[in-house]
């Protein structure tokens, strides 16, 4: 069911905009007293559409499924996208929203199985490697694309299954953004996919 733009500027409202933390490289070196990050922990070279060699292990329900993710895409959405009231006009002064697209699929490990969380694991980052801030939406945005829509976590993940998800995220009007990533946990750098400048 389409939400209304009325429905859609209210959800903006109860926003619960959470920040990316990224842990890099260059800060791993400076708290472990310089030493260089174990190549393990450090991310690929990918361009967008470029399927990440490393497996992620995503849990659910006590089962392990081994997903291929890749970064697809960045569709950009418009300052207006973000004004609901007031408070969310001055919150979002400078800003706007990109829908960011990564595609998930079940090469090995449990299945079938129920789906894991994989939209809390994708962001962003602007020009100046600045991470985007995720948005946590009820409903839809006015101006969302007509291909980005909520996970489906009542369907379960069969073997060999590859799903598409939307997440959307804030970032500097004046900025591009520059790359897809892929959380790995707090002790590996973010998959990063760049895209075309």
């Amino acid at each position: 069911m389409r939400t209304t733009k009325k429905t859609a500027l209210a959800a903006v409202a109860v926003f619960a905009a959470l920040a990316l933390t990224a842990c890099n490289g260059s800060d791993d070196g400076k708290k472990s007293g310089g030493k260089a990050t174990p190549d393990s922990m450090k991310s690929e070279a990918l361009k967008a559409g470029q399927p990440a060699s490393e497996l992620q292990e995503l849990t659910a329900d006590k089962k392990t499924g081994k997903f291929t993710v890749t970064g697809q895409r960045v569709v950009m959405g418009k300052p207006e996208s973000l004004k609901g009231n007031k408070e969310d006009e001055k919150k979002y002064a400078g800003k706007t929203v990109a829908y960011v697209y990564l595609s998930a699929k079940l090469s090995d490990g449990d299945a079938p199985m129920k789906p894991p969380m994989v939209i809390t694991n994708i962001g962003a980052l602007s020009q100046g490697s600045l991470p985007a801030t995720r948005l946590m939406v009820i409903g839809s945005l006015p101006g969302t694309p007509a291909d980005c829509h909520d996970e489906d976590f009542n369907k379960p993940w069969q073997k060999g299954e590859e799903r598409t998800f939307c997440q959307p995220v804030v970032v500097p009007e004046s900025s591009k953004v520059s790359h897809i990533t892929f959380m790995r946990g707090f002790y590996k750098e973010p998959l990063k996919w760049a895209l075309e400048k």
